[in-house]
């Protein structure tokens, strides 16, 4: 499909400044010359001029022409720059298809840019995570796999793996050296090493799956202890009604809020407790289900008060969930009943003091669910972001892992061939130097229209 020549709206769809259509092919620069007519363009120089079809005016636009392979997908590749009345860009889009251009599917001009080795498979990737991306930290991530940083990285384990191969297979071929056991010594630190890299860098998946999308937090308790508050002081505005009747709070309330760059997405949840009627129990199930879908869940104590049962019903329903734990005892600024002796006796773990009120302790709170967020950052700048990603690396974890038994037990060398091969080949489904077709397909197909 790449002998072709495609055409889409690269710009997202409605009104705006500026409307961008790319075209990629190796009719590109005929089809930007029927649009625009032009003798010659200069690579990347932009043009001012108008698009007419059969005399009508279409629009004002700025083209441009960058010439294979110095371009985003690596063959010839125009744009025209067009003002961003939705109307006028599809008419202008029309015509570029009418001059012999084909509408390109989803994410098509990405691909070609990984087909002609522009992008790697996960700089690909990276490209549609930083479109999507929702944070800074998300961003960053993407940005720095899109840079290339994961590749470097991968490709630096495969030369590893590459130098060993030569190594063990030269143990097969000549038998008669009798190298296998120097062989091993030599081989084997290296190898693990390279097997404890690999699980370090597949376990920053949790803290680079939350820089992408987000860290979801529900506050939930006994009513009456200050959950909407707490929602109202992290978020910085009144988001939730509060007032001193128990279960003011009768469904769930979403604020997200941004702490050190990072997506947290909170919810207020309605009191848990043995419901008196149908609506209050349709609220305490709503909780639940938040709790259950939720990352963290911060359980809150009313430190002017006793623990009661129904503390002890809230957190039997967050045990229940796998949402970690924090524990905060509110009311600071009231008279203290409840110290955190009292709570780590009462429920094995040490609250954080605060007063939703007043604001005291909300800083702490707030760093300590970034610190949560960030943590398992252990492989520098790069975070896995890709569940993907962290397959093949744990299958090459996994499979280094093979050849370091084999070589210890003193199994023929043959077998540590095949596991150091398999090991490369799946660190090549990250770069998309081993990845299937269909693979490829499934990726590409999930890119918007023009990227």
């Amino acid at each position: 499909m790449q002998s072709d020549t495609i055409a889409a709206i690269a710009t997202p769809p409605g009104t705006g400044g500026v409307a961008v259509i790319r075209i990629s092919g190796p009719d590109a620069e005929a089809v930007l010359k029927r649009v625009f007519p032009r003798d010659s363009f200069a690579h990347g120089q932009m043009v001012y001029g108008s698009v007419r079809r059969e005399g009508e005016l279409l629009d004002m636009v700025m083209a441009v022409m960058f010439y294979a392979p110095k371009s985003y997908t690596g063959e010839n590749t125009a744009e025209l720059h067009c003002h961003g009345s939705a109307v006028g860009v599809r008419q202008v889009l029309d015509y570029v298809l009418e001059c012999g251009a084909r509408p390109a599917g989803p994410g098509e001009f990405t691909r070609r840019a990984f087909l002609n080795g522009k992008l790697d498979l996960s700089q690909a990737e990276a490209v549609c995570d930083f479109i999507s991306a929702s944070s800074q930290a998300g961003a960053k991530a993407s940005l720095g796999q899109l840079a290339g940083k994961l590749k470097e990285r991968v490709l630096a384990y495969q030369d590893q793996l590459t130098d060993a191969l030569a190594q063990v297979e030269a143990v097969v071929e000549y038998p008669e050296e009798d190298l296998e056991e120097e062989t091993a010594e030599k081989l084997l630190p290296v190898l693990k090493e390279m097997r404890e890299g690999l699980f370090a860098l597949a376990g920053t998946y949790r803290a680079g799956r939350i820089a992408r999308e987000g860290l979801r937090v529900a506050i939930a308790g006994k009513p009456n202890v200050g959950k909407s508050s707490l929602l109202n002081a992290l978020a910085g505005m009144d988001r939730a009604i509060v007032a001193d009747v128990p279960g003011t709070t009768r469904d769930t309330i979403e604020q997200s809020i941004n702490i050190g760059g990072i997506a947290i997405y909170l919810t207020d949840t309605a009191g848990i407790r043995n419901a008196k009627d149908k609506i209050e129990a349709q609220g305490v199930k709503r909780s639940e289900n938040a709790i259950n879908e939720s990352k963290l869940a911060i359980f809150m104590l009313d430190g002017s008060g006793e623990i009661t049962e129904e503390d002890h019903l809230a957190m039997r329903a967050l045990k229940k969930s796998e949402a970690d734990l924090l524990v905060v005892l509110n009311k600071l600024d009231a008279c203290e009943r409840l110290s955190e002796e009292d709570v780590k006796r009462e429920f094995g773990m040490s609250p954080l003091r605060i007063s939703a009120k007043t604001g005291a302790g909300i800083d702490a709170l707030k760093q300590r669910l970034l610190e949560y967020a960030e943590q398992d950052k252990t492989a520098g700048e790069i975070l896995i972001t890709n569940e993907r990603h962290v397959f093949a690396l744990r299958q090459a974890a996994g499979q280094i892992g093979e050849a370091i038994r084999a070589m210890e037990e003193g199994i023929d060398m043959d077998c540590v061939t095949i596991d150091l091969n398999a090991a490369w080949a799946s660190l090549g489904e990250v770069t998309g130097k081993t990845v299937s077709e269909e693979i490829i397909d499934r990726i590409f197909t999930k890119f918007c229209l023009g990227k």
